[in-house]
């Protein structure tokens, strides 16, 4: 997720925050169209104040009954004009702010929704290099920043530049040697406004980066609460976190710094602009120095001269906010045009027979040729990688030409020390990641021609780390076929021995679990890994040594239910204990992405290699 950090990319990615209003353009005109209203009433009723105050003096000063009767009748007139200006203001200002919210939220549910859906289609590749937390902050802080932008400061933008222009052409109507004095002031505020907007600007986006890193932080330590304890790692995570925290502030003071020296200075200008102006218009009345000027005149004036500041003032608070807002904006607009994971595949996994419980007769390929012809073939679940080479950073291999088959009802296995390859050969079939060269199939068709959904979920992996969601047990058993029944679930918890603890459990299946399944032992959270793949039984089942966090006599009941699973499927084993790979019938032995030994067991053995190190303990397997 790259962090823009040019302020050329303003108008850009304000351009594209205003476009997820085009479906409501007419909405959005009115509220700008009202929120000048708001701006020209509060205008126009104080320039008509000013002539208030003349047809009020104009009564008392004359004597003339007729003349005294005709501004008394103006006066009237010019009151319910005020009063109806007033009244036209605030009904604008609620329309404008209720219109303003109702859309903020349709846009910002549309946002929210892009990013879920965003995330979903990201290759895993992406999250290995990116932090969970400063994916978070898009969901989280970036996007509070675009609410209190468009909520708070979109349609007030155009109030307080209306204000502004207002304000500007009231002054020279009423008096133009006066008005100079507040253009002045006006032109002193605008160089502050421009210059310091622009500083900000870098400072918003540290400031936002800055947050991302201390959430990533945050969230990661909460994940690894345990570890932290059980390691007495609490002072270094601590400073971890100081670190990150320390840098929010110099990014936030900066940038508060900015956002609040404004108010302050403009108050300040404001109040010199005020004095100097009332004592200019007062000397002005009296000498007639600036022309004509009349009591009213001067109270408009000076009304006008006290409120031409605030304008400002608003209009800075609310750029600020919307600089805040493009900060965030660009970053969410950064995730949202990362590459999605590519997937051209076109042949499809079909139902063949809805009421057959065997995966392979179930369920078929359905590949279309170039000349429009339809081909079902048989789901078998026969991998094979030919040559395969790749890297996870290109010059440094990972894995280099490795050349296998695997056949239903045969289980191959994998074992070597930590970084030999062996969880790589599992992502690469799955298409966590794309090959550098060579070829993957399955059934004979490459799986970049089959379409993701299908591959994987003609796949089934149990892992040592089975994640569970905060769901019911039920429910996270059934993640694998949600179209699953109680019984299918409670039949595939006996066959994986998981049935005994779940019905001991408060609710039964009914249990909920949370923080993923933190309630559970090691060993229950893998038992419902076991139980989703019993549920799913797909032909290709992938085993992360799958009994690792199993104490000994459960492993064998559940070793002995695996192996009514693995009957008449393809199954690959990544072995860390060796006792539970002595009866495949393949082992490969992996060295720096290499297979370097293969054969049954006995045949290893009796090679007396790297695997006869490993199997004797002369070589640590990890």
């Amino acid at each position: 997720m790259k962090n823009p950090k040019h302020a050329a990319n303003i108008s850009k990615t304000l351009g594209r925050v205003l476009s997820y209003f085009k479906p409501y353009w007419f909405l959005l005109v009115l509220v700008i169209l009202t929120a000048i209203g708001t701006a020209l009433s509060n205008i126009f009723g104080t320039f008509f104040a000013g002539q208030v105050t003349d047809h009020i003096l104009a009564y008392f000063n004359q004597e003339n009954n007729i003349i005294k009767e005709v501004a008394l009748d103006t006066l009237h007139h010019d009151i319910i004009l005020i009063v109806s200006l007033y009244a036209g203001g605030v009904f604008c200002a609620l329309f404008h702010n209720e219109l303003m919210v109702f859309l903020t939220q349709k846009v910002l549910f549309q946002l929210r929704t892009e990013l879920m859906g965003k995330m979903q289609e990201l290759p895993i590749s992406y999250f290995d290099t990116h932090t969970h937390g400063a994916i978070m902050t898009l969901f989280t802080n970036d996007i509070d920043a675009l609410v209190n932008a468009l909520n708070d400061s979109l349609a007030n933008i155009f109030v307080s530049a209306t204000n502004m222009v207002g304000t500007i052409v009231c002054l020279f109507i009423i008096n133009v040697p006066l008005t100079m004095i507040v253009i002045f002031f006006i032109i002193v505020m605008l160089v502050f406004l421009f210059v310091n907007a622009k500083i900000n600007r870098k400072y918003f986006v540290q400031q936002q980066k800055a947050l991302a890193d201390v959430n990533a932080v945050v969230e990661e330590d909460i994940a690894g609460v345990k570890v932290i304890k059980a390691f007495n790692h609490e002072e270094q995570s601590f400073e971890k976190f100081e670190k990150a925290n320390i840098d929010w502030r110099k990014a936030a003071t900066n940038s508060f710094f900015r956002t609040q020296v404004t108010t302050p200075f403009f108050v300040s200008i404001s109040y010199l602009n005020f004095s100097i102006s009332a004592v200019a218009g007062v000397t002005a009345l009296c000498t007639g120095w600036a022309g004509a000027l009349t009591f009213g005149g001067l109270q408009s004036y000076l009304v006008f001269c006290r409120n031409a500041c605030q304008p400002f003032n608003y209009f800075t608070l609310h750029l600020n906010n919307i600089l805040a807002m493009t900060a965030g904006a660009e970053r969410i607009f950064a995730f949202l045009d990362e590459k999605a994971e590519v997937d051209e595949g076109k042949v499809e996994l079909i139902k063949l027979d809805e009421n057959d419980n065997d995966f392979t007769h179930r369920y078929g390929w359905r590949i279309i040729h170039e000349d429009g012809s339809e081909e079902i073939r048989p789901l078998r679940g026969v991998i094979q990688f030919k040559n395969v080479h790749f890297s996870y950073v290109k010059g440094h291999e990972v894995l280099k030409g490795i050349t296998f088959e695997a056949h239903p009802g045969k289980k191959v296995a994998f074992v070597g020390s930590t970084g030999a390859g062996k969880t790589t050969i599992i992502s690469l079939l799955a298409r966590f990641y794309p090959i550098d060269s060579g070829s993957i199939t399955y059934d004979d068709i490459s799986i970049y021609d089959i379409k993701l959904e299908s591959l994987r979920r003609a796949l089934s992996m149990v892992t040592q780390d089975t994640h569970l969601f905060t769901e019911s047990i039920e429910d996270n058993i059934r993640y694998v076929r949600r179209h699953s029944t109680s019984d299918e679930i409670k039949t595939a918890a006996e066959k994986s021995h998981a049935d005994s603890f779940i019905r001991r459990s408060p609710q039964g299946y009914q249990t909920m679990l949370y923080d993923d399944g933190s309630n559970l032992s090691e060993g229950q959270r893998q038992l419902l890994g076991l139980t989703r793949a019993t549920l799913n039984q797909p032909p290709v089942m992938i085993l992360d040594e799958a009994t690792s966090n199993i104490d000994t006599r459960s492993e064998l009941l559940i070793q002995q239910g695996l192996n009514d699973l693995m009957k008449e499927r393809t199954v690959m084993v990544i072995a860390h204990r060796l006792s539970t790979i002595r009866d495949a019938d393949e082992i490969m032995v992996l060295d720096h992405g290499t297979i370097i030994e293969r054969g049954t067991q006995d045949e290893l053995l009796a090679l007396k290699g790297s695997y006869y190190d490993l199997y004797t303990g002369k070589v640590e397997l990890a």
